[in-house]
């Protein structure tokens, strides 16, 4: 069945304009978002595990997606519709798109329970905001302390915030061998609900 998989992937490799339903055969421009979950009762990631090398949209599919969405995320008042979880209070767009890049990776490695990219993608998202928000501040210590006077951040997540500039520092493997704690789910949820206080606090 893998080999079958591999070999029909090949085959559609060339920019294909449809895709073939490995359950049924048939063949649409995408199986996600209708087929697989109407006809099959399975999500995207069931699919995918059962057919591991599957492809679920056709390249011709993906590449007016992506040209759409292009359009749509030059939109600025499409971009504030998207919900509340934005980058918008910041200024500098070359910065916006990182953290929009990060946010959305640091998201992911939470569904996956991905512990330690969670935290540190998290982390550096906060770092990145209140340094922003404090160009003046010459270390990230002073730049916390700065929002914390100007009321940008809570005295709580001032402290939360402490405990995460430490945690960070376990992208050095040797540093979390010596010092032996657990990076887990609660750490990681922790990092994310500060996250997204913190962006709350910045959009008022």
């Amino acid at each position: 069945m893998l080999y079958e998989i591999t070999f029909y992937n090949m085959k559609q490799s060339k920019k294909s304009k449809s895709v073939k339903c490995l359950i049924c055969g048939n063949c649409y421009k995408r199986l996600t978002g209708g087929h697989i979950e109407r006809m099959h009762n399975l999500s995207k990631e069931e699919y995918l595990k059962r057919f591991p090398n599957a492809q679920v949209i056709s390249d011709e599919a993906r590449k007016l997606q992506s040209k759409i969405q292009g359009k749509l995320y030059r939109n600025e008042k499409y971009r504030k519709s998207k919900g509340s979880r934005t980058f918008d209070f910041i200024k500098n767009n070359k910065l916006k798109r990182l953290l929009q890049r990060d946010y959305k990776s640091a998201k992911e490695c939470l569904r996956y329970k991905l512990w330690k990219p969670c935290i540190v993608l998290y982390g550096s998202i906060i770092e990145a905001i209140i340094i922003e928000f404090s160009p003046k501040s010459n270390t990230y210590y002073n730049a916390l302390n700065t929002a914390k006077e100007k009321k940008l951040i809570t005295e709580k997540d001032f402290h939360k915030i402490q405990i995460i500039r430490y945690l960070r520092n376990y992208v050095h493997l040797h540093k979390e061998l010596k010092e032996g704690s657990e990076i887990n789910e609660y750490w990681a949820k922790t990092f994310s609900d500060i996250c997204e206080s913190i962006i709350k606090n910045f959009k008022k």
